[in-house]
């Protein structure tokens, strides 16, 4: 996001698309009436975080895999919902928010986030970094509601909507001040919750997931090795991953696939052979590259590259393939 504050009012789709794409990510936004829609924004940079207002007609946000590539920032986004019904969908994990509730997502992955009509939303953009060793820990909390009604999250929301009223009123260095305070307040709300209070089998999931991710290139990364890393049977592990929905074999390749499929639409990419972007990942056999990714995107990988990019030399895609 450019410096300053931005202030947009009666706005269509479009444009709400185009201004929120600008202040985090690439975003796709759709309403179910997108003639009549109408939001306003208003938005600007604080410290090293992005803050924004949303209010207007109901919508939809999606991430979708198309738009994630690897130059994009790796940033968390926390959103304070000042309306209801809000439907957020991450990773298999489905919620409904209501007012008044916190919903972090993670933006190097898809999510889907339903707001109804008279929306309200305060969205905030934080590098992981700035988050340190609690990156992991609120990223573990994508598509979970948390409620703003006690403790340091009441805190938050408090500070959050305040801010929300007086955007383009922090002149350097004063934002740069109130951007620590609220990665610190942020770090406060989603780490106040005990241990002990947590669901456990949830939380071994959790676990399970962000050592995968930490293991991703590993080819030899599996049930069984997963499974013995964490002191659990393998058995165990299918009961935990049957209850998101999804195997954690299935879970993986489709972790695995996504970011194949993220640098293979990344320019920058293109001087490596589509061997050695899948072998990034974990994926070291042709076949399995070929079946697994043609099942999950509906094309291969050579010819999402061609698509992309059709000057590619085709010999190189053949060899690569």
């Amino acid at each position: 996001m450019s410096e300053g504050a931005l202030h947009v009012h009666r706005v269509g789709v479009a444009e709400l698309q185009a201004a929120a794409s600008s202040i985090l990510a690439p975003l796709s936004v759709t309403a179910p009436d997108a003639d009549a829609f109408r939001a306003d924004i208003d938005a600007a940079e604080v410290g090293r975080l992005a803050v924004a207002r949303v209010r207007g007609s109901g919508h939809l946000v999606s991430r979708t895999p198309r738009a994630i590539t690897s130059s994009d920032p790796d940033l968390l986004k926390v959103t304070l919902h000042r309306s209801q019904p809000t439907v957020a969908d991450q990773g298999g994990r489905r919620i409904r928010a209501g007012s008044g509730d916190f919903v972090v997502f993670d933006m190097t992955r898809p999510y889907r986030l339903s707001v109804a009509d008279g929306c309200d939303v305060m969205a905030v953009g934080i590098p992981r970094a700035e988050l340190g060793r609690h990156a992991d820990t609120v990223a573990r909390q994508a598509a979970r509601r948390l409620p703003a009604d006690t403790g340091a999250p009441a805190v938050l929301s408090a500070f959050l909507l305040g801010l929300g009223r007086h955007l383009d009123e922090l002149p350097a260095p004063a934002d740069t001040h109130v951007g620590d305070a609220l990665t610190s307040l942020l770090i406060a709300a989603f780490t106040e919750r005990a241990p002990g209070r947590m669901d456990t089998a949830t939380e071994l999931v959790d676990r399970i997931r962000v050592y995968a991710l930490a293991n991703i290139s590993d080819p030899s990364l599996c049930v069984r090795s997963v499974a013995a890393a964490h002191g659990i049977s393998e058995r165990q592990l299918h009961r935990l991953f049957r209850t998101t929905g999804i195997s954690f074999s299935a879970w993986l390749r489709h972790e695995r696939f996504a970011r194949i499929r993220r640098d293979l639409l990344d320019p920058a990419h293109d001087g490596r052979t589509i061997a050695s972007v899948a072998a990034r990942w974990g994926i070291h056999d042709p076949r399995h590259l070929g079946r697994g990714f043609k099942e999950q995107y509906g094309q291969t990988a050579r010819e999402l590259r061609q698509e992309r990019s059709p000057s590619l030399s085709r010999g190189r895609l053949r060899r690569s393939d």
